[in-house]
């Protein structure tokens, strides 16, 4: 994979509806446009059993904050299954002069693979001034780049038979955490400080060949980390002691993901697994196995993308760890 890694946790956002249990696998993907199979009409969708707010807006390709704008939804979010929803509808984007794909997909807190792929834009991924960009929902500008990975340091509690959690509104930053069985409160998984890092730097979660560096490519696209090709099924390692703030796979693309929280502000992510191995809220100790290798999301050989990153800043992993 050569793009950077679009990785908005959720944290505080992944809204359990009526049942409080997950389903299993990912979220399907459905085009705007399509029908799916439980909308009546187009920019309708019908809330299923273990579906939630997080997951449909991932689904469609629209921002968590405009469903919930659309639909006039407030805490606590306990909408129910067969609750008929309205889903945005994809806004358009003008090409001006010095746009690249990369700089609009910053602006628009998304992938430029992403972009690609809805415009049917190939390579070398040229644009031209005035030429119209479909966007994948509603989105707001902002200023700067926005980071790839957003992780909320504190959480909003909510109880557990209405809602896991509550929309951060500041920064529409989103976590989501799925809370023990037999726990009424999220509190100790989200607002609790990260354990200590180990005072021995950061670990390579596995060995082998990088087959893709850190930073901008030739076809004008970027990588926010670095792939490592290792065989499939090989272990991978917790690079430090950390929090697990995110274990699944419903960011298209990139398959199965998860991302640790560290102190200090660091985030590291893992992505194209094959198993993973740790749960959302588990504490991790450096070296630990918390998945295996492999080729899921869009790569075609077995590999792990590895960022490490400090607050909103993507820093190249091969500069704090020995490969």
């Amino acid at each position: 994979m050569k793009v950077q890694l679009k990785i908005l946790v959720a944290v505080s956002c992944c809204v359990l509806l009526t049942d409080c249990s997950q389903s299993g696998g990912g979220v399907p993907v459905h085009h705007y446009g399509e029908q799916s199979k439980t909308a009546k009409s187009l920019g309708i969708h019908t809330i299923q059993d273990g579906e939630t707010l997080w997951g449909i807006s991932q689904a469609y390709r629209v921002e968590l904050r405009d469903l919930l704008d659309l639909n006039h939804l407030n805490p606590p979010y306990n909408i129910r299954t067969g609750t008929r929803i309205r889903i945005p509808s994809p806004h358009i984007y003008t090409v001006k002069t010095g746009d690249t794909l990369y700089r609009v997909s910053r602006i628009f807190d998304t992938t430029t693979t992403e972009l690609a792929r809805l415009n049917h834009i190939g390579r070398p991924y040229v644009l031209s001034k005035g030429q119209v960009l479909r966007l994948s929902g509603l989105h707001r500008s902002v200023v700067s780049p926005k980071s790839s990975i957003e992780v909320v340091q504190k959480g909003v509690v909510a109880p557990v038979q209405s809602v896991q959690s509550e929309v951060l509104a500041s920064k529409e930053q989103k976590n989501s955490v799925t809370p023990p069985k037999k726990v009424t409160s999220l509190s100790h998984v989200i607002s609790d400080p990260s354990p200590s890092r180990s005072g021995s730097g950061f670990l390579s979660p596995v060995s082998g060949k990088v087959v893709s560096n850190f930073g901008p490519k030739k076809d004008g696209l970027h990588n926010d980390g670095i792939n490592i090709k290792a065989a499939r099924g090989t272990a991978v390692r917790v690079a430090e002691n950390g929090t697990v703030v995110y274990a699944g796979n419903e960011i298209a693309g990139y398959g199965n993901l998860v991302l640790v929280r560290h102190s200090g502000g660091y985030v590291t992510a893992y992505a194209h697994l094959d198993k993973t191995l740790a749960k959302k809220g588990e504490i991790v100790k450096r070296g630990q196995t918390i998945a295996t290798v492999g080729l899921s999301g869009n790569v075609d050989s077995p590999q792990l993308h590895f960022e490490i990153r400090k607050g909103k800043k993507a820093i190249n992993p091969s500069a704090l760890i020995n490969l």
